[in-house]
């Protein structure tokens, strides 16, 4: 009886061990070089200081931002760029990183930064993988509390977000979305671009436009 135990418990690791090693093959691994920063995974705040992001299976879409530090004893000399939204698709068993090129000097980051092509490879290949890839658009001043996710939303390119098309009908990735909730839920994602979309102009207005906005609405009341 023993024995017969010890085998059903062996057997039952041994699946156990099976499933957590295909569990954990399973899934995509993008490494982000230095000294590029990760601030949105699928729109999501990436609070993780790891360079190695894991995915599953599905669309995905990542803002990488740019931010060197070449300060030297006698000075201070930090480059940053624009920050850069990834979106792709991933079968969950892929090893990726960006094709980005050695940055040892900060004119060396200055100039890359002009253009600032990156491109999504396989990490042992080298092959290039299809990703639609995007700076948003630039904003003067500290970059301090900048919020990438309004600024998508309010542009329409947010991680999978909800497009109303013409007949108000609702797209996600190009699928028309179906069910007995469909009505309400124009109507939610409507008001959520709205919404964001009047909190992002506000946000970029100087402070004479936000004031007469804010006479207008009073007006309105």
């Amino acid at each position: 009886m023993a024995l017969l135990f010890r085998n059903k418990l062996s057997q039952a690791v041994g699946v156990l061990t099976l499933f957590v090693c295909t569990t954990v093959l399973a899934e995509t691994v993008v490494t982000v070089p230095r000294p590029y920063a990760t601030y949105l995974v699928d729109g999501k705040s990436y609070k993780a200081n790891d360079s190695e992001i894991k995915l599953s299976e599905g669309e995905h879409q990542l803002v990488i931002r740019f931010e060197g530090n070449y300060s030297k004893k006698d000075s201070i000399d930090l480059v940053s760029g624009e920050p850069l939204v990834i979106n792709f698709k991933t079968d969950g068993k892929e090893q990726l990183t960006f094709d980005m090129p050695q940055v040892k000097e900060a004119p060396q980051a200055r100039a890359f930064l002009k253009n600032q092509k990156l491109q999504l490879i396989d990490r042992n290949s080298k092959a290039v993988k299809t990703a639609h890839i995007f700076e948003l658009p630039k904003k003067e001043g500290l970059q301090i509390g900048r919020d990438y996710q309004e600024e998508l939303l309010a542009m329409g390119k947010a991680f999978q977000q909800p497009i109303i098309n013409e007949d108000g009908s609702i797209s996600v990735n190009g699928t028309v979305q179906t069910g007995n909730n469909s009505a309400a839920a124009v109507i939610g994602s409507k008001n959520l671009q709205s919404l964001e979309m009047l909190k992002y102009w506000y946000n970029r207005a100087d402070p004479q436009a936000r004031k007469a906005f804010q006479h207008w609405i009073i007006t309105q009341q």
